[in-house]
């Protein structure tokens, strides 16, 4: 089985990457071969709007298709995005309004029919300590938002959340949150 993990938020090592990083240490421990990308370290542009999205390409050439081709080619992607404002980062928000090119359009919207990847876990982390972080929809607009681009892709979701991370220098998920982050990635 071939597993991708996408972290779209800009630090390395903080909360939604340790998330990140241990479903992916249960995937590979399960056998998966595993590979990792960090949308900050790449080129990728917003979208211009231009209409020109066709299935299987955009025409801005930078490497968002490269991290589509592999989103395409597995059969996990585990999508981890801070949040930002009730939403994702805007560079999650840029692969998101990118993707376009994984779709064709129907009358009811975007589809996505191929068989992979044929599961998506989404993680995000945020400030805002629960029960707070989903009453007010903080952390769960985040899960919202990825929800709808990765829920037209026809595949099986699962939602991580780490919560209270106010101080973000010393903030770190608990270790009951990073178990259940390993256990995911094992039973996938």
């Amino acid at each position: 089985m071939k597993a991708l993990g996408i972290l779209a938020g800009p630090r390395k090592g903080w909360a939604s990457d340790q998330m990140l990083d241990k479903v992916l240490e249960g995937l590979k421990d399960n056998g998966a071969d595993v590979e990792k990308i960090h949308l900050y370290d790449l080129d990728i542009r917003h979208c211009t709007g231009c209409g020109s999205c066709t299935p299987d390409k955009c025409v801005i050439e930078d490497d968002h298709q490269m991290v589509l081709d592999k989103v395409a080619s597995s059969e996990v992607v585990v999508f981890a995005s801070p949040t930002y404002w009730s939403n994702v980062t805007s560079m999650a928000k840029a692969f998101i309004d990118r993707g376009g090119s994984l779709f064709e359009m129907t009358s009811t919207g975007p589809r996505r029919t191929a068989d992979k990847p044929a599961r998506v876990v989404l993680i995000t982390s945020c400030g805002m300590p629960f029960p707070l972080s989903h009453l007010l929809g903080t952390a769960t607009g985040c899960i919202r938002a990825m929800k709808v681009f990765f829920g037209r892709m026809n595949v099986k979701i699962k939602t991580l959340y780490a919560t209270g991370m106010l101080d973000y220098l010393k903030s770190k998920p608990s270790r009951r949150q990073l178990e259940k982050a390993y256990r995911m990635g094992k039973c996938l």
